[in-house]
């Protein structure tokens, strides 16, 4: 049986949601987007379930497998795509975002009393909001009386730059444009928690910091490891390359080990040496990474073992640190992980 696996640790992501309850008051509404940013949703709820007000996703599908476990509201993050998918809103009590005039289209025929509808404001992002002048126009004729709760929300383009003027800006145009409106207000994502304790408002929505993928300097922990046994140990001589189109020749005599991972697993395409870990010891891989495997250089260990797990990244890793050598980030090293990968929670 091949042997790669993604280790999580759920008592980790229970720390990090008390981290940041230390950091606001206000109600936390915890992102679980995308499988819980390659978690998965059903483990993962249960380590937050007891301490947040709410979940937020982007598809129906997600919403749909999130309301068989829990009353608790659920967002649409993105709203509607289609305004059919009104009818799941109210078959499955959801709440959903409006970001554009057009999500309103056939919204009357729909029975939404249960649903909170949250109205995203543009404020400088540019990306999903309703600008200013639409913004007050549906909320002055919008009949609130049909939902169970209008709140106002926008997202911080850059709220893990602390001293990004962008911030200030967005912030002060939020609470401009919401001036005097008595409904709850959501600005804050991970970052914003943590840098902008004035901009928490009545609900906070972190994500990556609740997995781990960013801010260890300020007590957030890693919740992963990424590990996958040797599964192929052979010696190879002075001269002798490795892999496809020779892309790694050894300088002595050494050792090649080989593990079953590669970027069909979700691991980053690389062609120059990264580290690797294996009974303690570093590592150099040798060789570009394969659809389906890692070639490792030994330097002629005998130590080293068929069956030693190899560890990509560990419950010691920065993934924000790590993620850069690939010239990426860590919400794609979590997200992409596929399927062919084993989960393993650790509690």
């Amino acid at each position: 049986m091949r042997k790669t696996e993604l280790q999580i640790n759920l008592k980790s992501i229970k720390d990090n949601l008390s981290l940041i309850k230390k950091y606001t008051s206000s109600d936390i509404q915890a992102v679980v987007k995308a499988g819980a940013y390659g978690l998965a949703i059903n483990e993962v709820y249960h380590e937050l379930s007891k301490d947040v007000e709410s979940f937020a996703v982007i598809t129906i599908d997600e919403a749909r497998a999130l309301r068989q476990l829990t009353d608790k509201p659920i967002l649409l993050l993105q709203g509607v795509h289609e305004t059919k998918d009104y009818s799941n809103i109210e078959d499955l009590n959801l709440d959903f975002v409006v970001h554009s005039r057009w999500q309103l289209d056939g919204i009357d025929q729909h029975n939404l009393s249960n649903s909170r509808i949250w109205l995203k404001i543009e404020t400088g992002m540019n990306r999903f909001g309703l600008k200013e002048e639409d913004f007050v126009d549906i909320y002055k004729t919008m009949n609130k009386e049909r939902f169970a709760e209008v709140i106002l929300m926008s997202h911080l383009a850059c709220s893990s730059q602390k001293n990004n003027a962008m911030n200030k800006k967005q912030i002060e145009v939020f609470k401009k444009i919401t001036k005097n409106m008595p409904e709850r207000k959501s600005l804050c994502n991970t970052g914003a928690v943590f840098n902008f304790p004035e901009a928490h408002f009545d609900i906070v929505r972190p994500g990556i910091g609740l997995y781990g993928g960013k801010y260890l300097e300020l007590g957030i922990k890693p919740t992963t490891k990424l590990r996958s046994k040797i599964i192929s140990i052979k010696d190879i001589r002075k001269g002798d390359s490795v892999g496809y189109d020779m892309s790694w020749t050894s300088v002595h005599d050494t050792k090649i080990a080989v593990i079953g991972i590669g970027y069909a697993d979700g691991f980053p395409y690389f062609s120059d040496p990264i580290d690797v870990r294996i009974n303690g010891k570093v590592f150099k891989t040798a060789g570009r990474i394969n659809m389906d495997a890692i070639t490792i250089d030994l330097d002629r260990d005998e130590s080293i073992k068929i069956g030693d797990w190899v560890e990509l990244w560990g419950f010691n890793t920065d993934l924000t640190s790590f993620s850069s050598e690939f010239k990426n980030i860590s919400y794609r090293l979590l997200t992409n992980i596929s399927g062919r990968v084993d989960k393993n929670y650790l509690e």
